[in-house]
């Protein structure tokens, strides 16, 4: 066989057996395997290492051991670096254990890259790359030359078909009886039962080789689909994969053939418990799990490819990652650039502070606390990407805050910049990895937005969404510079990015109160002002002032017919920073904090409040909105009654909740623990973090005390989604409550007055 050269894309890169197996697909439309040479590394540091040591751990390991230097990130130095190839891919991490074991973390560097983001970094072929690439007769990679760049807004990519995989009906199909198997694709829906045991596997393996899709997108494909597919083939002895690892070119390695599997798990993730299901990745095919992603959720699939090709991570571990993940990626191969070492484990601990100190230093974003009522002619105005924009603007990385170079924290006089309220400073003599990293981002979001302004409506969701995927990465860019176990985090790098944010909006209230504005409420990056009778060009022409005066880029997020500040649940008289509701001159509504925004608000409650929020957004000011009270109040009947006669079906009345812990750590006899212990008893499996529905069942306690084992407790009033059998009635009188709630968080300020008074004086936290 002789040798090829193909002009295309890069599709995946997976490690295994000697080296990397790079799924190419070409311009022809052919999908190829190529087997790629490849041995990762990492590194060990410091000057008290004996090169003796090294040496000897060198050949114990079966590492090819290389002595050079390396950048510290902190001090600007440089230190005798030894790099540590190993012979293949899987020997990496068993490698770095036992380095870690011999000469301890802090000595270790470049040491938990994944290999294919090594291969990504080190030869250029990054995910989604268009590249040409020679191979021998044996399918071997030979070179290759990238012709594209990441940072291009017009890159051509690859085209991709799609399958489609789930369960019918809703809700998790482990919680509740067996349901059909849906596959869809080219235009085409088939129905497979999994009963039919050997015949169900012979007829999806049929769908899925005469589809042969690129993208197989499944609902629940980690946690239950092919999890059961896997299980019903070993139960009835048939050979069964879903990739394309046929066309790897020799005998597969276990590696890149089939389902690669990895562990579940529970983690927090700002005070919510999380659970994420074992990924299944495939060999040479996407599968992404829409319910087990939310960038896919997020930003869809031009998203996850515009992450993929910033980030160097493949597609299917793209999209069961957090956006985190990405900019942390990103930051590494900035790093490597720099041939500055990347710390095994964050290392740099927190600098002391007095208690006056945190109180100063400590504080977060601004957030203002808005008098409860009504307004009329509100503009909002919002800074853009502001986090980010500061960090890129004044500098801001864990290396360069109280730099060394620049003084320390020496009188005032110091040559370092200095940040606002808290006696820090940052470089003036050197570039941040973190503000470098960040530019581009900041740059080519800027561009895709205005694209996404001038493309034609048919494209303006591929813009969106791509543009949406870098959003993301710069909203947690300014979390992970504080988050406890980031390598490159540091908490004083944080509060100097909060610190200027602080100035930024006080400065930007002082304006708007200048120039004749009446300030209502500022929040963190966003300002709400009116001023009696302004128009449009007004509010635009303070946004140009503000941007002017402060530096830093902002808009007009739009005006306001009417506004809303609510007021909190336990003290009318108090407003909530993040509760509010209003309706824009477009007619287009905004709300946070409302009942329609809570994951667990029953479909149905949640569609009222849409509702009625919809017809509220036709007044165009508060003398309408009050016209219209007898009316909206009628909607919130009409719903009762629609609820009282029967007329809303079960689906839409289920409850959501989260598990916070493992099922048999609930004590009290809440419905929610109830619905879990049913399900548990029904031979479901759940973890802190897994999602339960249930529906509020009106049956007292003798009713519950004779249902058969393994429902609901006796006395408990809530029933599993998944196990209704129609005999359930619905509690009338806590859903009506539900209704009565979200009615009167809209209604009541319409209701209670016309006019608001001053806001209350600033609270700094966030």
């Amino acid at each position: 066989m002789s040798g090829r050269t193909l002009t295309g894309w890069v599709l995946d890169v997976i490690p295994g057996g000697r080296g990397m197996t790079v799924w190419f697909r070409a311009e022809s439309g052919e999908t190829v395997a190529l087997k790629a040479l490849f041995r990762p590394s990492f590194a060990l540091a410091g000057p008290r290492l004996a090169e003796a040591s090294l040496r000897s751990a060198a050949r114990r390991w079966n590492c090819v051991l290389a002595r050079g230097e390396g950048i510290e990130i902190f001090s600007g130095g440089t230190l005798p670096a030894w790099t540590f190839t190993v012979a293949s891919p899987p020997l990496l991490r068993a490698a770095v254990r036992k380095a870690e074991s011999a000469f301890g973390a802090e000595a270790l560097f470049n040491a938990d890259i994944a290999p294919e983001q090594q291969f990504a970094y080190a030869t250029g072929l990054y995910p989604l790359a268009r590249a040409r690439v020679e191979s021998d007769g044996e399918g071997t990679l030979l070179s290759s030359r990238i012709l594209d760049d990441p940072w291009d807004v017009d890159a051509r990519w690859p085209p991709v078909t799609t399958a489609f995989l789930k369960v019918e009906g809703k809700g998790h199909p482990a919680h509740g009886r067996t349901r059909p198997l849906l596959f869809a694709a080219e235009g085409r829906t088939h129905v497979l039962l999994w009963e039919e045991g050997k015949r169900f596997l012979r007829d999806f393996r049929k769908l899925l080789a005469e589809a042969d899709p690129d993208l197989l997108v499944t609902e629940y494909g980690d946690d239950y689909i092919l999890p059961r597919m896997l299980a019903l083939a070993a139960r009835h002895r048939v050979p069964f994969s879903i990739g394309r690892e046929e066309r790897v070119p020799g005998r597969p390695d276990p590696e890149s053939g089939g389902i690669r599997r990895s562990r579940e798990r529970s983690y927090v993730s700002y005070g919510q418990v999380i659970f994420r299901a074992a990924p299944h990745l495939l060999s040479g095919r996407w599968h992404v799990d829409a319910r087990n992603s939310f960038l896919f959720g997020e930003t869809g699939l031009p998203g996850l490819f515009e992450l993929c090709r910033l980030s160097g991570i493949p597609l299917q571990r793209m999209a069961r990652s957090s956006p985190g993940t990405a900019i942390s990626s990103m930051e590494i191969a900035r790093a490597l650039a720099r041939g500055i070492l990347v710390p095994y484990k964050k290392r740099e601990p927190e600098e002391f502070k007095s208690g006056a100190d945190l109180v100063t230093t400590d504080k977060g974003g601004l957030t203002y606390l808005p008098r409860p009522g009504l307004h009329e002619n509100v503009g909002e105005l919002d800074f853009a990407s502001m986090y980010p924009s500061l960090m890129s603007r004044y500098n801001i990385s864990p290396e360069t805050v109280n730099c060394a170079c620049c003084g320390g924290r020496p009188p005032e006089g110091r040559p370092g910049l200095s940040v606002p309220e808290i006696g820090a400073h940052t470089c003036v003599r050197r570039r941040g990895l973190i503000p470098e990293t960040l530019a581009p981002v900041l740059a080519k979001r800027r561009l895709l937005k205005e694209r996404q302004k001038a493309a034609a409506p048919s494209e303006r969701d591929f813009f969106r969404k791509r543009q949406t995927a870098l959003k993301w990465l710069l909203v947690v860019c300014f979390g992970f510079l504080g988050y406890r176990n980031a390598r490159f985090g540091r908490i004083e790098a944080h509060e100097a990015v909060t610190a200027w944010g602080r100035e930024k909006l006080l400065r930007a209230k002082e304006i708007a109160e200048r120039e004749g504005f009446l300030f209502l409420h500022g929040l963190t990056d966003a300002v709400w002002v009116k001023k009696e009778g302004a128009a449009e060009e007004e509010y635009r022409e303070l946004a140009e002032r503000i941007g002017m005066e402060t530096g830093m880029p902002i808009a007009l997020e739009g005006i306001y017919r009417w506004f809303a500040f609510l007021p909190s649940k336990r003290n009318p008289s108090v407003g909530v920073p993040n509760r509010f509701a209003g309706a824009f001159t477009s007619g287009e509504v905004k709300a946070r904090g409302i009942a329609m925004r809570r994951s667990d608000t029953p479909p149905f409650v949640a569609a009222f409040q849409r509702a009625l929020l919809s017809r509220m957004a036709e007044a165009g000011d508060i003398a309408a909105l009050r016209e219209m009270l007898p009316e909206l109040r009628e909607m919130a009947g009409e719903a009762a009654l629609t609820l009282r006669e029967g007329r809303v079906p079960p689906e839409a009345l289920a409850v959501s909740r989260r598990l916070s812990k493992a099922p048999g750590q609930y004590v009290a006899n809440t419905v929610a623990a109830a619905v879990t212990r049913e399900l548990c008893g029904r031979g479901v499996t759940l973890h802190p973090g897994s999602k339960i529905r249930y529906l509020l069942t009106g049956e007292g306690a003798r009713a519950a005390a004779s249902r058969p084992r393994g429902k609901a407790d006796a006395g408990t009033r809530g029933r599993a989604m998944g196990f209704l059998d129609g005999s359930e009635s619905p509690d009338l009188a806590q859903y009506e409550e539900m209704l009565r709630e979200a009615a009167d968080e809209l209604l009541g300020p319409v209701e209670a007055t016309s006019v608001s008074r001053p806001p209350r004086r600033s609270r700094p936290g966030a």
